[in-house]
């Protein structure tokens, strides 16, 4: 019950700071629990299927038809040395010195690029919504003491009170910061373990890759 009456009385009693950051903080909260639950389904997915193209490449060489078109599957990578096989047959082997690895390290970094996105966002949650809610409770705080200016005499119980409420700003702001930095800090860690097995896995296609083009051209 007082753990409500705190809650209604906070509301009620509030200016229209107070509601306004009291918003915009739940606000925050909803959107950073939209941009975890986004990115962990994301990078779960794509590292799933990037581990199993790992495990398929560095398998058997038999279980790989280097023959066909589509000669891997799975994951980013795959897509992206399927279109080169396509685009260029086999030309590979001519190409000029480094052509490939210069493809491959762009292709990471738009990889790179695409997958942070989302993520700024939770940190500038993170790093902000403690200090708004913190501009809440200090604004709170003035607007009560001043409304208690006028009183003869003060109580711990009239002090205290208006306090309480006026932290509830700084409390909603920690609710919505700490999941939020606590998910970046995971998010880019998971972030460098995908980029380190999609490397992996593109210099494990680049390796077979010129086998099948250095196979075709004794055969031929």
């Amino acid at each position: 019950m007082l753990e409500s009456s705190l809650w209604t009385h906070w509301w009620g009693g509030s200016d229209l700071v107070i509601r306004t950051v009291f918003i915009v903080l739940v606000g925050l909260s909803i959107l950073g629990w939209s941009v975890i639950s986004y990115k962990l389904v994301q990078y779960y997915g794509l590292l799933k299927a990037e581990l199993k193209l790992r495990r398929q490449l560095r398998g058997p060489v038999e279980r790989v038809d280097l023959a066909a078109t589509q000669w891997v599957q799975g994951g980013v990578t795959a897509d992206f040395w399927n279109r080169v096989v396509r685009e260029r047959g086999h030309q590979v082997r001519f190409d000029k010195p480094g052509l490939l690895d210069r493809q491959a390290e762009q292709f990471l970094e738009d990889q790179r690029i695409e997958l942070e996105n989302g993520l700024i966002l939770l940190a500038i949650i993170g790093n902000s919504a403690p200090f708004i809610g913190l501009l809440g409770t200090v604004w709170g705080i003035m607007h009560a003491l001043q409304s208690l200016g006028g009183s003869s005499q003060l109580t711990m119980g009239m002090v205290a009170g208006p306090v309480s409420e006026a932290l509830v700003a700084t409390a909603v702001g920690l609710f919505a910061a700490i999941p939020a930095a606590a998910a970046y800090n995971l998010l880019v860690r998971w972030l460098r373990r995908i980029s380190s097995v999609m490397a992996s896995n593109l210099r494990e296609m680049r390796g077979l890759l010129l086998i099948k083009e250095e196979t075709n051209h004794v055969n031929s």
